[in-house]
């Protein structure tokens, strides 16, 4: 068979071989490596990467190993390169098969060997048994571990190699060893690490302290938490840079700072400054160059005259100087140090950028290219923050930006064939732009001729031009029609920025022509965004724009021509680019161009899926406000509508869509636009919401309501039954749906009076159906565990339908709004099931209508609001509540009367607690969403005086009521809520308090105002962890917990204050124990267990949402504690542990002997011999809980300077194999990782 077929035959099996056909195949195809034929041996190594994944790993091994054998005899032979790619390609092959990668580890035994001992073997061999090598240790470190002799090994061969003479094979090494001290884990691996880092600080040659940096680069950037322990010794060894330094050394050193600050930024956030300034002198760094104006850089601001004749993209070198990648290094550094957060985006702005500017002027265009994507990217970044005044960054950038474009056109006219410089040019010209609209303007004199002259020039491959040299014009084109889009976005025009406008809007329109791919598209995108800014500047005043008409005619008239195109970006562009033109600039053109245009919008020339597009055109150019005169609408509707008429039947949303909403923009012309095609438009929006009628496009039931109007009254009672049917079953979930139905009902009600009372009892019906479907449900639910949710989308539905429907009518009727249509409804006695549905949505709709302030004030209503509060139907009284509670929000005054018979000695039971929650809605009607502080002083003092003087318990939904008053008048109730937490000396009381503290917290939506007020009061509030109460004492750890996890900045200033309190919650408190008798059985309850549980909670919290926060020598005392307390607190230890041990290692070191004793503590609990299966497993999961500690902590005590005997001994128990589940746990943890 030939190599080729079998190749193809491999790719196709699916079915691993047997073990003798494993071995002829594995033979055979290694024999091929050996070939004459170069094209032979590609075929061998492709085969031999197929067939290595379907063979047994003995097999694989033994072909690895003669590779390895043969590479090692033949030395420098022709085919060793083979065999050392098919080696390559085998372990990447393996590496990507699951199944497979199981073989890896035992590669690593023949390639260490064989690296062993042919320290001489041809660099490129090398370099393939290298990335060999990196698979293994990659995808299986954990399996080569297991053998300390080829770890050893490895490790040896290893730190011979990234010495080698050969760079190539010096560089592969070096990653190779990352790789091993990243993936390969155990003592080995560490050890790796610190011979390392001994042999670094031990060099004294340069060119091996460079090496050795590079390998901790390497580690740095793969795993940072490996190298925290040395970070701070790199730094103060090689901070100090001098003139004395070599090349090669300055960049490795700022290599290392570079992978420092982007990856252990925590790490060197003290030595920022000294950083930095390194970062500023390399540079600087340019000891062959003079730099000052009069020496040759030419600042003035005339590029233009040159910018278009040099496209050549020519780098500028100077091969006899080699500095210039010095001073790349201290760009690349200076990148990361803006990235890292280390410094605020003022700072960023003010010194960062200034350096960055100032060397503009840079010779090597390599170099002044980074720095120009550089200084772009900060800018880019800072763009959130110049939008905030308060920061000041946008005052820095405008006063940058003068000298920024003096420079960089002085570095365009000095290197005029760096076309890269130009590009990025307009980078930095975009980012400036977006960061402050105007902040070029000043400036845009000077960049207008680079901008003509780059727009003007020719685009197209002549006899003198290369095909490169004129792609590179098109690059150049783009990125000055970007800047050009976004120099538009603006709402304002300056005369400076006008003046610019009138120079460069030509240079649009000769490439709206252009022939170069993107260059039309970008140039009409531009085009469109800068016809938006002439409409706004003309309802301004501030521009006057009949200059621009022939231009837009123009423009528009080549965008015509597109139409067409087959470039779908193009199509899109040009169609946008004519709508925005009629919208914007309709009334200036002459109005048979109008029309001829708006036709172009109704013609579907590629087909049916080109309509979102075109057809989206046509909206935007329509919809309402235009500059389209309306005649041209109106004459123009009948063909459009012939148009959209098949796109109704589509299966294309987005077709069905654009369709839709081509109605609802006809109808913004008057009844004229639609009337003669509405009925069998009504016809094609009830077959597209009877295709989803749970949720029907918001854009159908805008459609519907936009076409009403135009329906005879006869059409629309034919399909009344119908269409009350599909919408009973909508399920509202976003408001542009919700406001769609509404608009819908409303206009019904206003365009039908004669069908009102048929809508009406269609609504009732359907929402009747639904209750009593929903009633059956639970009536015949068996399992009382599962519970049939009531249909609450539904009835808000028929509720917001039926006064929409009502409101619409009124309005038409020229009548006042009235709630007499749900009366009877809600004076319905709620006997059956039939009239449980109906009270329900006369109260949801009374309810509504009362949240719009549209009910009058009625006792008669608030009496039989409350008199339905006391059903015994669970789902009338929670209407009713909800319903008396916005009516009471609707009128204050009558909150007391609502208090006073919710808290009444005689209110009880299930009528107490309805009222109790129309207390809770009003205060949300009156206070959280009607603001009104006057009221909410008094409602305050009232709930706060009944909870002072309450002898009953106090009910949470109270708390939650004080919680609207303090999130809506933040600096009058934060206070004052603070204020009851720490003044109240009955635990009830200061219970009720604190519960209304912590849902205060739990809102993730609060304002600047709410924050300020909370951080100056937690303190205060958060003393009551020390409380004698232990309720009172866990309440307070949960709000701690709430602040610390969701507002953790608040909490930052004050935790020194907070946390020896924190720190006493997590000792075991020996009075809390108790001891009760279950019969034989002695148990013990720990009442203090879920306080403590709470406190721990708190510490994991605060050591992930503000690491270093806490005090070492208290987080240390608490987590030896927790190791031996309960099995949950255990586990929450345990995520500290993992949380800090990065970080935190010399604590772990300092007390590894009191945490071995915690640990021993723990295994030395006994299983009764009667213990149930509940009690094994917990026991079980309590042993492995205590062997992950060990495992967690492992690492430390390998690299602890003082070893701890106690820990060492410990482990060693565990991990020997004699002592049972314990070694068995220390395993299977060790395995995950």
């Amino acid at each position: 068979m030939a190599a080729s077929d079998l190749l193809d035959l491999l790719k196709k099996l699916d079915i691993s071989f047997m073990k003798d056909e494993g071995k002829q195949c594995m033979t055979a195809l290694v024999k091929l490596l050996y070939d004459s034929q170069s094209h032979v041996q590609n075929l061998g190594m492709d085969c031999l990467g197929q067939a290595v994944c379907l063979v047994d790993a003995e097999t694989a091994k033994e072909a690895v190993s003669s590779i390895c054998c043969e590479i090692q005899q033949r030395g420098t032979s022709a085919e060793t390169t083979a065999l050392s790619v098919a080696l390559r390609v085998m372990s990447g092959r393996i590496s990507e098969d699951a199944d497979a990668k199981k073989v890896l580890g035992s590669l690593a035994v023949p390639i260490a060997s064989m690296l062993s001992n042919s320290p001489d073997m041809p660099s490129d061999v090398a370099v393939d048994v290298f990335a060999a090598l990196s698979d293994v240790l990659t995808h299986a470190g954990a399996q080569v571990a297991t053998d300390s002799e080829v770890v050893n090994q490895i490790q040896e061969v290893l730190l011979s190699f990234i010495s080698h003479s050969n760079l190539s094979v010096r560089r592969r090494a070096i990653a190779v060893l990352g790789a091993f001290v990243v993936h390969v884990p155990g003592e080995q691996s560490e050890k790796a690490l610190a011979i390392i880092f001994q042999r670094y600080e031990a060099c004294t040659r340069a060119s091996e302290k460079c090496i050795l940096l590079r390998v901790l680069v390497t580690i740095a950037r793969q795993c940072p938490e490996r190298v925290t322990k040395i970070v701070p010794s790199i730094i103060d060894r090689e901070i100090n840079l001098t003139e004395e330094c070599d090349r090669e050394e300055r960049m490795t050193v700022l290599l290392v700072f570079e992978t420092f600050v982007q990856h252990c930024a925590e790490l060197v956030a003290s030595r920022r400054n000294e950083i930095y300034t390194c970062a500023v002198e390399a540079l600087k760094y340019d000891p062959n160059y003079n730099y000052d104006d009069e020496d040759g850089m030419d600042t003035g601001s005339e590029a233009g005259d040159d910018f278009g004749d040099e496209y050549e993209d020519d780098i500028y070198e100077d091969d006899e100087d080699d500095t210039w990648d010095v001073r790349l290094s201290g760009v690349k550094l200076l990148a990361a140090i803006a990235r890292s957060g280390l410094y605020s985006p003022h700072d960023i702005a003010q010194h960062i950028g200034t350096v960055l500017i100032a060397r503009f002027r840079e010779r090597e265009d390599v170099v002044r290219a980074e720095i120009l994507a550089t200084y772009a990217t900060v800018v880019g970044a800072l763009g959130e923050s110049a939008a905030d005044s308060a920061s000041g960054v946008a005052e820095v950038l405008q006063q940058q930006a003068p000298e920024a474009v003096t420079l960089i056109l002085a570095a365009i006219k000095n290197y005029p064939r760096s076309t890269e410089t130009k590009q990025l040019a307009f980078a930095v010209f975009a980012q400036l732009v977006l960061a402050k609209y105007d902040i070029l303007d000043g400036s845009l004199s000077d960049i207008t001729p680079i901008v003509t002259a780059a727009l003007s020039a020719d685009d197209t491959s002549g006899t003198l031009q290369t095909a490169s040299s004129s792609l590179v014009k098109t690059n150049l084109k783009l990125d000055v029609l970007e800047f050009l889009r976004v120099l538009v976005q603006r709402s304002s025009v300056s005369d400076s920025a006008a003046e610019f406008l009138i120079a460069t809007k030509d240079g649009l329109r000769e490439n709206a022509s252009s022939k170069a791919f993107q260059v039309p598209s970008a140039s009409f995108t531009a085009a469109a965004g800068l016809v938006k800014l002439l409409s706004n500047a003309a309802h301004q005043s501030s521009m006057e724009v009949a200059q621009f008409v022939p231009w837009a005619e123009d423009m528009a008239q080549c965008a015509a021509s597109l139409t067409g195109t087959d470039d779908q970006d193009l199509r899109s562009s040009v169609n946008v680019f004519i709508g925005t033109v009629l919208q914007k600039f309709g009334d200036h053109i002459s109005a048979s161009t109008a029309q001829q245009l708006l036709l172009i919008l109704t013609e579907l020339k590629g087909g049916i899926v080109h309509a979102p597009a075109v057809l989206g055109a046509f909206v935007q150019a329509i919809s309402k406000p235009t500059a389209l005169p309306q005649e041209i609408v109106v004459d123009v509707a009948p063909s459009v509508l012939q148009v959209i008429d098949p796109l109704f039947r589509q299966g294309s949303a987005s077709v069905v869509t654009v369709a839709l909403n081509v109605v609802k923009a006809l109808a913004g012309y008057g009844t004229e636009t639609l009337a003669s095609a509405g009925d069998h438009i009504l016809t094609n929006i009830i077959a597209i919401i009877s295709k989803s009628p749970e949720s029907p496009p918001a854009s159908a039931l805008q459609a519907f309501a936009a076409v009403c109007p135009t329906v005879s009254e006869e059409n629309m009672r034919s399909v009344t039954a119908k269409l009350l049917k599909l919408l009973s079953a909508t399920t509202v979930y976003d408001g542009q749906s919700a406001e769609a139905l509404g608009e819908l009902f409303e206009t019904v009600g206003r365009s039908f009076p004669g069908l009102m009372d048929s809508w009406k009892d269609g609504i009732i019906e359907n929402w009747s159906q639904t209750h009593a479907r929903y009633y059956k449900q639970r009536k015949d639910s068996s399992n009382e565990a599962i519970q049939v949710p009531f249909p609450t989308a539904m009835l808000t539905n028929a509720a917001k339908s039926i006064n929409s429907l009502y409101t619409g009518f009124y309005e038409a009727q020229g009548q006042q709004w009235t709630s007499e249509f749900l009366e009877s409804l809600v004076f319905t006695s709620p006997r059956s099931t039939e009239d449980i549905a109906l009270v329900c949505l006369g109260l949801r709709a009374l309810g509504y209508a009362a949240s719009q302030g549209w009910l009058a004030q009625s006792d008669q209503l608030a009496a039989q609001l409350d008199a339905h509060i006391q059903s015994k139907h669970d789902d009338v009284r929670d209407e009713a509540a909800a319903a008396l509670g916005k009516y009471v929000g609707s009128y204050p005054a009558t909150f007391a009367a609502l208090f006073a018979s919710a808290t009444a000695s005689d209110s009880e039971g299930a009528s107490a607690s309805g009222r109790l929650q129309a207390v809770n809605v009003a205060v949300d009607q009156i206070v959280g969403t009607g603001h009104d502080k006057t009221s909410a002083d008094a409602m305050w003092a009232q709930i706060t005086a009944y909870a002072q003087n309450s002898q009953g318990p106090l009910p949470d939904v109270l708390a939650q009521s004080l919680a609207t008053f303090a999130v809506t008048f933040p600096q009058v109730f934060i206070p004052a809520l603070a204020e009851h937490v720490s003044s109240s000396g009955d635990a009830k009381i200061k219970a009720f308090y604190i519960t209304a503290f912590r849902t205060v917290l739990a809102d993730r939506h609060l304002s600047a105002e709410c924050d300020a007020e909370l951080k100056n009061v937690l303190p205060q509030v958060l003393a009551s962890i020390d409380d004698e109460s232990i309720n009172i004492r866990r309440l307070s750890l949960l709000a701690l917990f709430t602040v610390i996890q969701s507002k953790a900045a608040l909490i930052k200033d004050a935790v020194s204050t907070i946390e020896p309190a924190l720190f006493r919650q997590t000792v075991v408190n020996e009075s809390l124990i108790r001891i009760i008798n279950m019969g034989p059985v002695k148990k013990r309850i720990d009442d203090g267990l879920d306080a403590r549980r709470c406190a721990f909670q708190c510490v994991h919290m605060l050591v992930r949402m503000l690491p270093g926060a806490a005090n070492t020598d208290l987080l240390a005392e608490s987590i030896v504690r927790g190791i031996a307390d309960d099995h949950d607190i255990r586990l929450l230890v345990l995520q500290v542990i993992h949380e800090t041990v990065s970080t935190q290692a010399h604590m772990y070191a300092e007390r590894l002997d009191e945490i071995a004793a915690s640990v021993r503590k723990v295994q030395a609990t006994k299983l009764s011999p009667k213990a149930v299966s509940q009690e094994i497993e917990k026991h079980h999961a309590i042993l492995k809980s205590s062997v992950s500690v060990l495992v967690a902590l492992e690492p430390v005590a390998k690299a602890a300077t003082s070893p701890s005997a106690e820990f060492d001994k410990l482990l060693a128990e565990v991990m020997d194999s004699s002592n049972g589940e314990l070694s068995v746990y220390y395993k299977e943890l060790h395995s995950q990782g």
